[in-house]
């Protein structure tokens, strides 16, 4: 009797144990698979929100090229406004560009698109340094005629055209590399792709 009571009590005492151990297994297994499904849906959502953050950039560099291009006709056209302005815009970008950094991994990306709205800013800052230009020659009834503010001002078309040509074929290479079908249809460049 006291035999199966000793042996009675060590397979109780092993059942249990290996019941704690079993249970603890499957707890870990279950919390490995939880963390797992955290992190997946973490990074899911840090995938929309990047996706997010990348489609309002990349419309606000759509914008900043069309207003580039626009520039461009002005400047090479036959009566270009001595008063310019030009409607670029870098408020998605400076709302965005924390976010956007935090969630981008590519370093190479996150570097092109702060130079491309470098870019903008450096142009806006020569539109209105021109605009500026042409309103002083004017209140000093300064003649644009004259050899010496005629190459004046044509050194400065001539340097505005460059930084609108910088930004457009910045703008272009951005939306070919990381825009969506919809950035490339709005800058027309499937239709350039599938005719060459």
């Amino acid at each position: 009797m006291f035999n199966e009571m000793a042996w009675s009590f060590i397979v109780q005492t092993l059942s249990g144990v290996v019941a704690v151990f079993i249970g603890i297994w499957l707890a870990l297994v279950v919390e490995r698979r939880r963390r797992t499904e955290d992190a997946s849906e973490r990074e899911a959502l840090q995938q929309a929100e990047y996706e997010r953050a990348t489609d309002s950039i990349l419309g606000s560099v759509v914008k900043n090229v069309a207003e580039a291009k626009r520039v461009l006709h002005l400047l090479h056209g036959t009566r270009c406004p001595r008063l310019l302005h030009a409607d670029l815009e870098t408020a998605v970008w400076y709302a965005s560009q924390g976010h956007f950094t935090a969630l981008c991994r590519n370093v190479d990306q996150r570097v092109i698109f702060s130079q491309f709205f470098d870019d903008v800013r450096r142009l806006s800052a020569f539109v209105d340094f021109r605009t500026n230009l042409q309103a002083q020659l004017a209140t000093q009834h300064r003649n644009a005629e004259e050899e010496e503010i005629a190459a004046l001002l044509g050194d400065v078309d001539q340097h505005l055209a460059a930084l609108a040509e910088d930004l457009r074929f910045c703008g272009v290479l951005l939306v070919t590399d990381h825009g969506k079908p919809v950035h490339k249809r709005l800058m027309g460049i499937q239709q350039e792709m599938a005719s060459a």
